[in-house]
């Protein structure tokens, strides 16, 4: 009697086994939106929305808020099949991430490249430069994808996996313990003293609180009152009010330093003299000096000249904030990929199995026993000081005989008389 049998649809994984890295970066994107969600939205949703004040009571309730969401999502992710059985989507999500971040600091080096060469070379208009940044930066994400999506990363991602960077498996868990401790504390103490260093030092936030990369071409040139120089004028109709801070853009800021070029004007000063010119204008060189010739050549006193001050700012960009309060939350995630990076070396297969065998080699040393070790010390010791007094009876023994043979003098007197030994007659 025949029988019919139907085919059994393929596997979620035997049908995705081809190409891990379309999951691998689907779930980098779902890691990205939850950070940005926990980051952003979070505490902008806490003091805006709920109109929670920014007290130290609040902001610790706040981080623990975002923290308890953060496990809950991890988790969530966790239970996912897909997750756990897919070889090769850790280690994909993990190498995503890592272009990811090279792109964002690409982006912005060639954005802050050919800003360079429109502001300060003059080399193209403002609007050239954008399109050659956002081309660049076409062109890296390009070049990113394909290197992303090739069909030989499915072996990169499975052999990086294999390593066990990403599993919580521990390999030969019940050989080579004390060594392996041993090497974890040691990496525990170094990881430790760098982290202390860089606390100790502010270098985590030296670049400011967060850590962030900067937008180009969002830059704005922040002006304090008393850095504006004789710019004053010029950038009153950018919106500029005294004792307070202007915030212009760098085409204006950059007009209004060349409206008063010291190469090609300059400023009256207290003294006008006989000119016509009032205190505190400015004025072109060559119309002063052409003042200042004919009133010399009429025995009449020209106006006193002074030079002038570009205005000085700080160009501020608008940036992409990676991580905020770096100085606080940097630290911890040092500490935690220390913890994590010392687990996982002494758990790599060729160096554990190097851990175990030295482990075994060391048990078959014949350490001495206490009391003979405090033995062996003693007769160490008294050797040295029986060596030290022999020495020193012999280098007496020997400085007097050959005094008394009038061999060796000493004293102011004779001095002269030992500086050579060939002379002495034996």
């Amino acid at each position: 009697m025949a029988s019919t049998i139907k085919n059994k649809p393929e596997s979620t994984l035997a049908s995705v086994n081809a190409n891990p890295a379309i999951y691998s970066l689907g779930f980098l994107v779902l890691f990205v939106a939850i950070a940005f969600a926990l980051l952003q939205l979070l505490p902008w949703a806490w003091f805006n929305l709920l109109h929670l004040p920014s007290t130290s009571t609040s902001n610790i309730t706040l981080a623990l808020a975002g923290f308890g969401l953060g496990i809950f999502a991890l988790i969530i992710i966790g239970k996912n099949k897909i997750f756990h059985e897919l070889p090769g989507i850790k280690a994909g999500i993990f190498i995503a991430f890592v272009l990811a971040l090279a792109n964002l600091y690409l982006d912005s080096w060639w954005g802050k490249f050919t800003e360079s060469l429109v502001f300060d070379k003059r080399a193209f208009p403002e609007s050239f430069g954008m399109g050659l940044a956002g081309a660049g930066a076409a062109l890296i994400a390009i070049g990113s994808f394909i290197f992303f999506f090739r069909p030989a990363n499915l072996k990169l991602f499975n052999r990086i996996e294999e390593q066990g960077w990403f599993s919580r498996d521990s390999f030969k868990q019940n050989q080579g313990a004390k060594i392996r401790r041993g090497t974890i504390m040691c990496l525990l103490i170094l990881f430790g003293t760098g982290i202390m260093v860089l606390v100790r030092n502010d270098s985590l936030a030296r670049n400011g609180s967060n850590w962030q990369i900067e937008i180009p071409y969002t830059g704005k040139v922040k002006i304090n009152p008393d850095k504006i120089g004789d710019a004053l004028a010029m950038l009153q109709t950018a919106g500029y009010k005294p004792e307070e801070q202007l915030l212009v853009s760098r085409e204006a800021f950059r007009a209004a330093n060349s409206a008063i070029d010291p190469n090609l004007f300059i400023k009256i000063g207290l003294l006008t003299g006989d000119s016509k010119y009032k205190i505190g204008e400015i004025v072109t060189k060559d119309s002063y000096q052409d003042e200042s010739r004919e009133l010399t050549k009429n025995d009449r006193k020209p106006a006193e000249s002074v030079p002038l001050k570009v205005a000085e700012g700080t160009v501020i960009y608008h940036s992409f904030i990676l991580l905020p309060g770096v100085q606080f939350s940097g630290p911890i995630l040092l500490i935690i990929l220390a913890l994590w990076v010392s687990w996982k070396v002494v758990n790599i297969p060729v160096f554990a199995d190097f851990l175990i065998a030295t482990e075994a080699e060391m048990n078959k040393v014949s350490w001495t026993t206490k009391k003979k070790l405090f033995h062996d010390t003693i007769v160490v010791l008294t050797t040295l000081v029986l060596m030290s007094v022999f020495l020193f009876a012999m280098d007496q023994f020997w400085r007097i005989f050959l005094t008394k043979a009038g061999v060796l003098r000493f004293g102011q007197d004779n001095v002269q008389k030992n500086t050579s030994v060939d002379l002495k007659k034996w």
